[in-house]
């Protein structure tokens, strides 16, 4: 496999590619034929514990708040299928193809025992595995799985995993470093003592002790671009993911690990110092207010349109937020800088049927996640639309007891993938 770009969002057309090659032609979660015919996988939990005693008349569904015929409710447990009802029989994949993403700048060993617990506990024969990593994409088979015991093929996944994310981390994080390192010097211009990081307090940096403001400026300002074009949001080449993922069959559930970044910005109390103490210096001014804006730039993702991809893919998908703590600089700041993706990646969870979970143990995040696949309802319906009608369609399912049941399913699908 070919190595690709070190950010999640660069190398993610990969990802694409190599999903695409698989040329299966099942629509998958939502199923279409020439009776226009429709599945969507619904999960009901009552305190956060599955409900699996619901019946036909318990389930309406909608489609652009109409209602449609329920033709059969399969109840699909730890790849078990029992049925509900069914008019007319339909046919049901309940191999699960796994996708674990991981986008994280530092290895944690947790990150491998959850891919070992995934392998271990949750995975069923026929299942597949397709690894995506900082730099490549690993594609395990059922028949690959099959042929070693699954210690042996968790502790693969567990080395290429760590392996991978400190060779594809490594730029960024020699960015990273090197800009605590102009930050900490800029403080000092603004009154502040040496700071309190000791990755940056034991290395002595000749580059940033002897040079005046105008210089440390301008070198700060390229190297917070270059940190944050590391980091780039290709929404194009994660919206053709999304539509890869359709053309796989069976049930994809994905798992995306995202490890919370820091940027280190000046405090407001040191630009202020700085602002006060240079303000018969014009170009340091300026520069300095160009920094209020680069910090408080609007992100351009479309939370919508990643939304609707994902729901229409039909993959469960599921981002697990890696908590972390910044360090501690005097005058310097670590901001989140994973404002952007945290939002739009939430909601995208939701918008599948998916989780989003906040945690700093990756384990527990895995778990969750396979638990929230590892049983649903699979609903089958009728649908009506019109060759010409395209565009995305909202379906909402309900249920009729009223009772406080937390129903997750996908928000819709784009109608215009089947009137082509």
């Amino acid at each position: 496999m070919k190595p690709v770009s070190r950010r999640f969002f660069v190398f993610i057309l990969t990802a694409v590619l190599a999903t695409i090659l698989i040329n299966f032609d099942v629509q998958a979660g939502v199923q279409a034929g020439s009776d226009h015919s429709y599945s969507v996988a619904v999960r009901v939990l009552q305190k956060n514990n599955f409900v699996r005693n619901l019946g036909p008349q318990d389930f309406e569904v909608l489609e652009d708040g109409q209602v449609r015929k329920i033709e059969a409710i399969y109840l699909v447990e730890n790849n078990k299928l029992t049925r509900v009802l069914e008019e007319k029989p339909k046919a049901v994949s309940l191999n699960k193809n796994y996708f674990i993403i991981v986008q994280a700048s530092e290895y944690d060993k947790r990150l491998g025992d959850a891919v070992s617990l995934l392998v271990n506990n949750y995975f069923q024969p026929g299942d597949t595995l397709t690894l995506i990593t900082p730099l490549k994409i690993y594609r395990f088979n059922p028949e690959t799985l099959r042929g070693k015991p699954r210690s042996q093929v968790s502790r693969e996944i567990q080395n290429l995993m760590r392996a991978d994310i400190i060779q594809g981390s490594r730029e960024y994080n020699t960015v990273l470093r090197d800009l605590k390192k102009i930050t900490r010097t800029l403080a000092t211009f603004g009154g502040e003592s040496v700071g309190a990081d000791p990755d940056v307090e034991n290395e002595s940096d000749s580059t940033t002790s002897n040079f005046g403001i105008e210089y440390m400026l301008t070198r700060y300002q390229d190297t917070l671009i270059k940190l944050d074009g590391l980091r780039l949001v290709d929404q194009d080449k994660f919206l053709s993911f999304a539509r890869s993922l359709k053309k796989t069959p069976g049930q994809k559930t994905v798992i995306f690990f995202y490890q919370r970044e820091f940027r280190p910005e000046l405090s407001s109390r040191v630009l202020n110092q700085m602002m006060s103490s240079y303000q018969d210096y014009p170009h340091i001014i300026n520069s300095l207010m160009e920094l209020f804006q680069f910090y408080r730039r609007e992100t351009s993702l479309d939370k919508e349109a990643i939304s609707q991809a994902l729901a229409d893919s039909g993959a469960l998908f599921n981002f697990v937020y890696l908590d972390k703590k910044p360090v501690r600089i005097s005058g310097v700041v670590m901001n989140e800088q994973s404002e952007d993706v945290f939002e739009a990646l939430t909601e995208a969870a939701r918008a599948t049927g998916g989780i989003s979970d906040n945690t700093s143990n990756p384990v527990e995040g895995l778990r969750k996640s396979a638990e929230n696949a590892s049983g649903y309802y699979l609903i089958f319906y009728r649908s009506e639309w019109q060759p010409e009608q395209s565009g995305f369609r909202q379906v909402q399912v309900n249920l009729k007891s009223g009772r406080d049941y937390q129903v997750r399913h996908r928000r819709g699908y784009f109608l215009s993938d089947f009137s082509e």
